[in-house]
């Protein structure tokens, strides 16, 4: 019998809003990410691969919808990269990371490192392999959440002799719960711990980075939207539904 000791995990029920849905056609939002230098929100549309900004989203809400290579995307993150900003889409079904800077798309291959084929698949053998969902950065390194390795991995990127950013490095922790981990959302600005929603059972659990020990439990309404990916807005957790384009607010209890 093990002797170590039973680990004490704080649940709390949550309420949901609807904010607001999404004025495209088609829409099928599926990573989120709030940028609060500019006052916008980032989706990556996982339906036609393409970037979704959404100017003022507590006020007016001005979209704008910019083209890309990616291919079936669940997160996406701001980060600098040589001295310019730039906007990291996690191409899901390309299996790679996805950089827009300016007008320039440039891919990132990530085979081996967070990939495969899903716990939930029908075909374990030659079902579809998947890539990277919700993604952080956290002042040096990028975060991103595995649904096909039921984890979420730090990645160490370089870049290559063309100044292109590769994959050199990375490490990771299991989730606590479930198989379908999808966003991820800092928890705190030192970024040392960060929310991680589960989309089939309807739970966001936060997570110490450092050690992967799971901190605490939110629980969503039985009839909330699917959460997908996710954001922090003034403090708040924010995320997206990708049938419904809805963008939804999580109120956890007192």
């Amino acid at each position: 019998m093990s002797t170590r000791p039973l680990r004490h995990v704080p649940v709390r029920h949550c309420r949901i809003e609807v904010l607001f849905e999404l004025a495209k056609e088609g829409a099928k939002p599926n990573g989120l990410q709030f940028d609060a230098k500019s006052d916008r929100l980032f989706i990556a549309d996982q339906g036609d691969g393409s970037m979704i900004t959404v100017s003022d989203p507590r006020g007016n809400r001005k979209e704008t919808i910019f083209a890309t290579d990616s291919q079936g995307p669940s997160g996406i993150t701001v980060m600098p990269w040589n001295g310019e900003e730039a906007i990291v889409m996690s191409s899901t079904y390309g299996r790679a990371l996805t950089f827009i800077r300016g007008e320039k798309v440039t891919a990132v291959d990530c085979r081996g490192v967070g990939v495969g084929i899903v716990a939930f698949a029908a075909d374990h053998t030659s079902g579809t392999q998947t890539g990277y969902h919700g993604l952080e950065f956290d002042g040096q390194h990028l975060w991103a959440v595995s649904p096909p390795g039921q984890a979420v991995f730090r990645i160490e990127l370089k870049p290559n002799e063309a100044g292109q950013p590769r994959v050199v490095g990375c490490s990771w922790f299991s989730i606590a719960f479930g198989d379908r981990p999808h966003g991820m959302a800092w928890a705190d600005p030192s970024h040392r711990t960060a929310w991680c929603n589960d989309t089939t059972i309807g739970t966001i659990y936060r997570y110490d980075v450092t050690t992967g020990q799971c901190l605490e439990i939110l629980v969503l309404p039985v009839d909330a939207p699917q959460s997908h990916g996710m954001t922090i807005v003034n403090g708040e957790i924010w995320y997206c539904e990708d049938t419904t384009a809805k963008i939804v607010r999580v109120i956890p209890e007192v």
